[in-house]
């Protein structure tokens, strides 16, 4: 039994793939509004994504007294949905193969569960994957979003930076799954991360607006024909309803002319003469960050 089929229970008979490609939606870490979750929920709806594998026993990963199972009743009958990492196969109109991991952060025994969705990697041949999410950052809703990022191989570098993504500078703590692009270049799999930028006065269950936008960057980096139109109304409304809001609060609306200077500002001089925030922005985006950083 492989590592992957320890961990996973598949569900058989498996697709035969060809060098199908990876996408990632890590949950709770990088997934701020749901972008990368529900980037990767559009994409399989548009391609009748299936599911074929997920973890045999989620509960030797999860603390379910943080990630709580949810009771639900369908025709009458009560269920349980327990928290889990899923797998899902789909294949776009060009004949590209793609596999979907929805990622749950592990709570304990995270080299295991590393070890595990490498397994799952050399078991379908995939030769490449990218890291997808969204994180709050001292950006205006204003303006074009930002995405960070970046790629192991010279080729697949230049794909991301040409699609608009940034070379991520950031340092400090993050996720155990940081340690796979490492491990997955020693044996030829190409890596790559899109984390996009989502301002952090507003804090959305849902992001259509940035889901949108994930969505336009995955396209660009791999050539995708995608109609995004179910996606930009709602986009539209929440757009709207942010400028209500910044109209009506007149310290939003100085946060957000700061933002905006600070954002246009970056575009124009070099990372080292980078322009600094005010105190008080400081520390709203400090308390934004101690409060993400206290959630389960």
């Amino acid at each position: 039994m492989t590592a992957a089929e320890s961990a996973f229970e598949l569900v058989y008979p498996l697709p035969d793939l060809d060098r199908p490609r990876l996408l990632i939606a890590l949950q709770p870490w990088i997934d701020v509004g749901s972008v990368g979750t529900m980037a990767l929920s559009f994409l399989e709806k548009q391609w009748d994504g299936q599911e074929i594998g997920r973890l045999r026993r989620p509960g030797v990963f999860y603390d379910f007294s943080r990630y709580r199972p949810m009771l639900f009743r369908r025709e009458g009958e009560r269920h349980v949905a327990v928290p889990n990492t899923f797998l899902r196969y789909a294949k776009s109109p060009s004949g590209q193969e793609w596999l979907f991991l929805h990622a749950l952060e592990p709570h304990s025994h995270g080299e295991d569960y590393v070890e595990a969705v490498l397994g799952l990697i050399r078991q379908f041949g995939a030769r490449q994957y990218t890291l997808i999410g969204s994180m709050y950052s001292p950006v205006p809703h204003t303006r074009p979003p930002v995405a960070s990022g970046g790629a192991a191989s010279e080729g697949l570098r230049e794909q991301v930076q040409r699609a608009g993504v940034r070379e991520s500078a950031y340092e400090g703590p993050t996720t155990i799954l940081a340690i796979m692009p490492q491990m997955a270049s020693g044996e030829g799999i190409e890596t790559a991360s899109i984390i996009l930028q989502l301002p952090a006065y507003v804090q959305l269950e849902r992001d259509y607006c940035g889901t949108e936008a994930l969505l336009e960057i995955l396209s660009r980096v791999y050539s995708l024909d995608l109609d995004t139109s179910p996606l930009h109304e709602e986009s539209q409304r929440q757009r709207e309803a942010m400028n209500e809001s910044v109209a009506q609060n007149p310290q939003l609306q100085a946060m957000v002319a700061e933002l905006e200077r600070v954002y246009d500002s970056e575009k124009e001089e070099p990372p080292e003469e980078k322009p600094e925030l005010s105190p008080e922005l400081e520390g709203f985006l400090k308390d934004v960050q101690t409060r993400l950083e206290d959630s389960p």
